[in-house]
């Protein structure tokens, strides 16, 4: 997908780099708005004020990027005090008041941004007042804020089509997948689905009388595909009617919830019938998660689980979570692989993303996962989640 591209101009430079220069920025102007300032007061307490008005005069420029707002209304109540005290030094606080109008023109919604510019030319037309002799700054300042609005405002509406062109083209993308979800592998699941039904009523039919161990064998596993098959069938469809869903729109009131870690005992009862036998324990404080952390923990123990039934050979698994007050560590663990145990370890074995899908969830979340084989010759999956702290933690609906 061709998405458009990031505006050329200054793209390399990072946020923090900005937000350091701001900070150079407003301590050099603080320092020289503080002699300014100071050149015109006699006394300690107007050394003081001089003090105060500095710092006034330099937050908003390092506040610009993240708090513009404020900023602007800092710079106009600053520039209304110096002017009020000394008239001589107020065109030092048209300096930020300009540089916070750029920073509101452009991300301010039209109606404030306009707001913004009309109080920027009132306030640097105030300074001429009341009989208009000096108005050569008022003209100067004026002009200039008209034109870094404008470059601001300019900015802004490019960084919020680019946004919405982004969006739109996402939008698009999404209902792609969500359209091949629905046309291959959907399609293929219900037949794996019915045809493992199928199998079991004629393994019913011939078998009423004469049933053997291997036939009821047999029969639990097509019962075990069947089932699994319709479960994932059910999660698939509630994943495209998430991807089909409008941006921003509520999910639909019929919209089962994603699985979580309450969900564990019916995972661990896949795999025991998948012949895998689950030994889960827990220590620390077990606490309810926010649902995305409990969905990636969730999503990250059934691939580990799906790996152990799939490749390692054996009939047995550990699950350790450790819950403490800010993550939960998850560790999944199998011992060696005992001799022909199945056939599917036989099988010639693709790359898959099974183990990088799993590190992506972890680090989603700022967590992290690591997986490898242990001395012994099993494997173990580590992971840990960092969680938010009990009072962030939003309440289940």
């Amino acid at each position: 997908m061709d998405l458009p591209a990031a505006p050329p101009l200054f793209a390399w430079v990072r946020p923090a780099w900005w937000r350091a220069a701001d900070t150079a920025a407003a301590v050099f102007f603080g320092a020289a708005s503080a002699l300014l300032l100071a050149k015109h007061a006699d006394g300690a307490l107007p050394l003081l004020g001089a003090l105060v008005g500095a710092v006034a005069l330099a937050w908003p420029i390092a506040a610009r990027s993240r708090r513009p707002g404020p900023a602007f209304l800092l710079s106009l109540a600053t520039l209304a005090a110096i002017a009020a005290w000394q008239p001589r030094s107020a065109p030092a606080a048209f300096v930020p008041l300009g540089i916070t109008l750029y920073a509101l023109a452009t991300r301010a919604k039209p109606p404030v941004a306009i707001a913004t510019l009309c109080a920027a030319i009132a306030a640097a037309t105030a300074t001429a007042l009341p009989d208009f002799k000096h108005s050569g700054g008022a003209v100067l300042f004026g002009s200039i804020y008209l034109v870094v609005w404008t470059i601001g405002f300019a900015v802004g509406m490019h960084r919020r089509y680019t946004t919405l062109t982004l969006r739109t083209q996402l939008d698009r993308q999404r209902m792609d997948i969500a359209r091949e979800l629905h046309d291959v592998v959907a399609h293929h699941m219900s037949v794996i689905t019915v045809q493992a039904g199928y199998g079991g009523l004629l393994l019913d039919d011939d078998n009423d009388d004469a049933a053997t161990p291997d036939v009821a064998r047999a029969r639990e596993a097509l019962a075990v595909i069947e089932t699994t098959g319709r479960q994932a069938l059910e999660e698939m469809r509630r994943l495209v009617e998430v991807l089909q869903a409008e941006h921003g729109s509520p999910p639909e009131a019929g919209l089962a919830p994603a699985p979580g870690l309450a969900d564990l005992p019916r995972l661990i009862d896949h795999a025991a019938n998948a012949g895998v036998r689950v030994t889960l324990t827990m220590t620390g404080t077990e606490r309810d998660l926010p649902p995305g952390e409990s969905l990636a923990a969730y999503r990250i123990i059934q691939e580990a689980l799906t790996n152990v039934i799939k490749h390692a050979g054996t009939d047995s698994a550990t699950l350790n979570l450790h819950f403490t007050e800010d993550h939960v560590e998850i560790q999944v663990s199998n011992g060696p692989a005992k001799p022909k145990r199945s056939s599917l370890q036989d099988a010639p074995r693709s790359p898959g993303r099974g183990t990088a899908g799993m590190r992506e969830r972890a680090q989603l979340y700022g967590g992290e996962l690591h997986a490898g084989p242990t001395p012994d010759g099993g494997y173990r999956v580590h992971a840990r989640l960092p969680l938010p702290s009990r009072a962030e933690t939003p309440s289940a609906p």
